[in-house]
């Protein structure tokens, strides 16, 4: 009993070893999680360029040119060859505020760093079990194949001394075909879902799959622990922030400017401007910025209240479907075990002549389709895990 314990957890470990592996390969590897990175460094230099003043304006012109000649001259005095800088200065609690924003944003990127990790690692969970699932069912056909051989050669002795017929052994033939033609199925399968799971993890992962081991259904759920419902809260934070910074924009700009004209033959002339906005229009301009902004949050907020249902929904599901088809999983071990002594008990019968090839078949052929059962319900079941564990 130790033993057969021991052999289970070693299996367990071998096949979680495997999946933990090609997890952290898909998370070193897939591009798009790469991405986040590049995205979290944009915001961060977008943060440091919107505390910086704009650019200053350098001008050249010609000033107050009269129609006669086309150039500045000591007879028109108000001529002359203009230089001229100016700079727009925005208050730094603009600046401040707008750069805290984006600071913001970077921790926005994380979560949606976070909620593409979860669902990338959901679909690859969701593959490995299909892929595992071929390995299952080749097994299974294997050992169908065994099976029918060992009724061919029961047949064929019986066969020799005219106690079998020829349809009989045809009908065991015909049947090893559809298993060869099932075994290839497999194999389709195991490639299409080994291309898939190269795709999703930014190359080629040395696989070899093993005999599928139920996972247990993750516990403690929580809500607020959800990455799109922390997604949602960190895009709330963006909009109070975003909020901050449409309360202090009606606060005034000022214009710099100086200014030197070059006159022929008379003293040069000096310009220093100072200039301000003025919020004529805060009423219909301005404050309606800030109602937008308060108008998204209360959007916002509603959304999360949906995405905590959502999820929480989503999770109770999942946990009633793993439920369920466990108890068919415990039913169809049960039956399969009960059949298995039928067939033990017929076999032995077909020896000596007290039954039918075709009841033997027939009996084999329910207990196939149980086992094909069974593998099925563990992928599902493990399918059903991924899919929870992304939701916590």
């Amino acid at each position: 009993m130790m033993f057969i314990v021991a052999l289970l957890l070693l299996l367990g470990f071998g096949f979680g070893s495997e999946l933990n592996m090609l997890v952290d390969f898909t998370l070193k590897n897939n591009p798009r999680l790469k991405s986040y990175e590049n995205l979290k460094k944009a915001f961060s230099y977008r943060s440091k360029y919107s505390l910086s003043l704009p650019n200053p304006q350098i001008a050249v012109a010609l000033n107050n040119i009269d129609t006669e000649k086309f150039f500045p001259r000591k007879e028109n005095p108000m001529s002359g060859f203009g230089f001229y800088l100016s700079q727009k200065y925005v208050l730094p609690v603009k600046r401040e505020r707008q750069s805290r924003i984006f600071d913001q944003k970077v921790s926005e990127v994380e979560r949606m760093k976070e909620v593409y990790k979860k669902d990338l690692i959901r679909d690859v969970k969701v593959l490995y079990w299909e892929f595992a699932y071929s390995f299952e069912m080749e097994r299974i056909l294997r050992d169908i194949r065994r099976e029918i051989e060992s009724l061919i050669d029961i047949t064929e002795e019986k066969f020799r001394y005219g106690k079998a017929l020829l349809s009989d052994l045809i009908m065991l033939k015909v049947e090893m075909l559809k298993v060869d033609e099932r075994i290839a199925e497999a194999k389709r399968i195991r490639e299409v879902a080994l291309k898939k799971i190269y795709a999703l993890a930014g190359g080629e992962v040395p696989l070899k799959g093993t005999k599928l081991v139920l996972q247990p259904f993750p516990q403690d759920f929580d809500p607020e622990k959800n990455v799109k419902v922390r997604l949602t809260k960190e895009t709330v934070e963006v909009l109070k922030r975003e909020i901050e910074r449409a309360k202090v924009d009606h606060y005034p700009d000022l214009f710099l400017s100086a200014g030197y004209v070059i006159r022929p033959e008379i003293p040069n002339l000096l310009t220093f401007r100072l200039g301000a906005t003025i919020p004529v229009w805060y009423e219909t301009r301005e404050k309606m910025l800030v109602l937008e902004k308060n108008e998204r949050i209360r959007s916002k907020l509603l959304e999360l209240e949906d995405i905590k249902l959502r999820v929480t929904g989503d999770f109770r599901a999942l946990e009633s479907t793993y439920k369920i088809k466990k108890e068919i999983l415990a039913t169809v071990d049960r039956e399969i075990e009960e059949k298995r002594k039928e067939i033990e008990a017929l076999l032995i019968a077909y020896r000596y002549e007290r039954t039918d090839i075709r009841e033997i078949l027939r009996a084999y052929r329910i207990l196939w389709s149980l086992e094909f059962d069974r593998a099925r319900l563990l992928k599902e079941l493990n399918q059903t895990v991924a899919k929870a564990e992304a939701l916590q």
